[in-house]
């Protein structure tokens, strides 16, 4: 079973659509926390419910190695050039003096592509040391 496959299973949940529809409201009123989902699953899901739906979506995963990955998987999965890396701004952990260029570079370009009214979709991953 190739990827594209696998993708439209989940796209094609009953479950998935609901949380699709349910954030997609012009009021939505949910809050949709996933939990105890193994391995890509959580990739799978994400994926789905942003294809399904027409807003922009941030994901704030539990570390920068998980937020990494899934932006990662997200990329691969869709194909999609708007999904943004969010990372925090320090070259180390809790050392506040330095700060990573690359990683301002990339919360920058993040940042600019948010802020721009345009029409399509985009995906903001990131994790709670970053914000």
């Amino acid at each position: 079973m190739n990827l594209q496959v696998l993708q439209g299973l989940y796209q094609n949940d009953i479950r998935i659509k609901q949380i699709a529809a349910g954030i997609s409201l012009s009021n939505p009123k949910i809050r949709v926390t996933l939990s105890n989902l193994r391995g890509s699953s959580i990739n799978f899901i994400g994926t789905s419910v942003w294809q399904l739906s027409d807003a922009n979506h941030v994901f704030i995963l539990n570390d920068r190695e998980e937020a990494a990955y899934f932006h990662n998987d997200l990329e691969h999965l869709t194909g999609a050039l708007d999904i943004c890396y969010f990372p925090d701004s320090f070259k180390k952990a809790g050392s506040y003096n330095e700060l990573n260029s690359s990683h301002v570079m990339l919360r920058t370009e993040a940042l600019t592509k948010f802020s721009k009214k345009e029409t399509h979709k985009k995906v903001l991953v990131t994790y709670p040391e970053a914000l």
